[in-house]
């Protein structure tokens, strides 16, 4: 069940004919403004699985569009449908409460059933982390919470049984901690810091009260996740800290869903794989390193699959899926851990070689390509062999952008393929490159 808001009826109609021959048959319905969203809405008796949304409306522009979008239908994930191609304002969207965004010249089919699949799920993981802050708070105004008390004086730590259950030492385990020091051994020796700053500063007044979130080492030697909250009750004379109360929370989970989000932000959801945002924004790093150290050579490559059209139309999208997944495991597993491998967009992928002169990256993408000419992917009764073509550049300080970089390997991409694929093409370099003037 999908809502397209759009303004315009030629934009309106090449994405519905998108969608038309896709997988599931949706149920599209079309409005052409906020108020028209609004009229429809109040008569669905369900909301919408997805809400394909234009920013620039009769009644509604910009980042208000999707807050009133969220307003009128919270339920509904949203992706955004923008003219835009701005990273910058592309974040303030997600950032405003819209899933995914697409950039609407050129939009396949493909990457638009991703994208709304994509913010369905996130929108899910979402609901789950709002309704897990909701139950916490709930928790805390019932007192079902573990509590704790801190004697400075004496370094007596006493904390109440569900604490101490939620830590792995129930009544009778052997050698629980028996005083504040033993306790604080007990922290992540990456989060100590932070957590003695956080005492710190709230001893000291700068804080109202003692708020931390660290990594404990479990009864049964495993870490978990806990959030404390505290504050001093009484002082001396000299206003030094004398004992503390608080409470102490297991969440464990909710840090797993907030690392969820974050895996979704910044990766494919398919393959796995950085994606076009975060492969830029790495790029945009090598392309410092390079700029800051005369000597520092970095590559990148530009492949995709050959035929890939070919492969879907003859198999499905099913097992396109599943080729574009091997794909990205078995060049993964030709790459350097410190490498970065990226998916762009469809069958197009980037690769980064930190550190890698031009004779060095041309290995690498003769390497991958050798790789992927020996993968056979297993479907039904039919074992399917793929192709690759690879285009190699250099990132140049001599480039205003890292743009540049791409770009040429993307040529050198092109020249691979009109070369016959499965096969390697050099870039020239910036300094290479001769302009003739007239």
């Amino acid at each position: 069940s999908i809502i397209l808001v759009e303004d315009e009826p030629g934009d309106a109609g090449l994405i519905r004919y998108s969608l038309k021959f896709s997988s599931g048959e949706p149920n599209i319905h079309w409005v052409t403004s906020m108020a028209a969203l609004g009229d429809h809405l109040e008569q669905c008796q369900t909301p919408p699985d997805v809400i394909l949304l234009d920013l620039n409306l009769p009644d509604s522009t910009g980042l208000d569009t999707i807050s009133r979008c969220k307003a009128m239908a919270p339920e509904a994930p949203i992706v955004v449908l923008t003219g835009h191609d701005d990273m910058g304002f592309s974040l303030k969207a997600l950032e405003a409460g819209a899933q995914d965004y697409l950039i609407k010249d050129g939009v396949e089919a493909d990457a638009l059933l991703r994208a709304m699949r994509y913010a369905m799920e996130r929108h899910q993981l979402e609901r789950r982390l709002q309704r897990s802050e909701e139950l916490m708070l709930a928790a805390i105004e019932g007192g079902n919470l573990g509590i704790w008390e801190l004697n400075l004086l004496d370094d007596i730590y006493y904390n109440s049984n569900r604490l101490l259950k939620n830590l792995g030492f129930e009544h009778g385990s052997a050698n629980p901690p028996h005083d504040a020091s033993e306790w604080m051994k007990r922290v992540h020796p990456d989060d100590i810091a932070l957590f003695r700053a956080a005492l710190d500063r709230h001893w000291q007044g700068q804080e109202k009260r003692f708020q931390c979130e660290f990594r404990f080492r479990h009864g049964q030697g495993h870490w978990v996740w806990q959030f404390s909250s505290g504050h001093v009750v009484s002082r001396d004379k000299a206003g030094n800290p004398v004992r503390m109360v608080g409470i102490q929370q297991d969440i464990t989970a909710r840090k797993a869903m907030e690392q969820q989000l974050r895996d979704l932000a910044m990766h494919d959801p398919l393959t796995g794989l950085f994606n076009r945002r975060s492969f830029m924004e790495a790029m945009d790093s090598e392309y410092g390193r390079v700029r800051r150290q005369p000597h520092y050579s970095t590559g990148i490559l530009m492949l995709d699959i050959d035929h890939f059209k070919h492969v879907n139309d003859t198999y499905g999208h099913a097992v396109g899926d599943d080729i574009l997944k091997a794909f990205a495991y078995t060049i993964t597993d030709n790459l350097r851990e410190n490498d970065i491998f990226g998916r762009l967009g469809g069958e197009e992928f980037a690769i980064l070689l930190p550190d890698t002169d031009r004779d060095g990256s041309a290995q690498v993408a003769e390497k991958v390509r050798a790789g992927v000419a020996a993968m056979r992917a297993q479907s039904d009764n039919h074992t399917i062999g793929i192709t690759t073509s690879v285009g190699v550049a250099m990132l140049s300080a001599s480039e205003k952008r890292p743009d540049g970089a791409l770009a040429r390997a993307d040529t050198a991409l092109y020249r691979a393929k009109q070369g016959g694929r499965n096969r390697v093409e050099q870039a020239e370099n910036p300094t290479d490159i001769v302009t003739v003037s007239t």
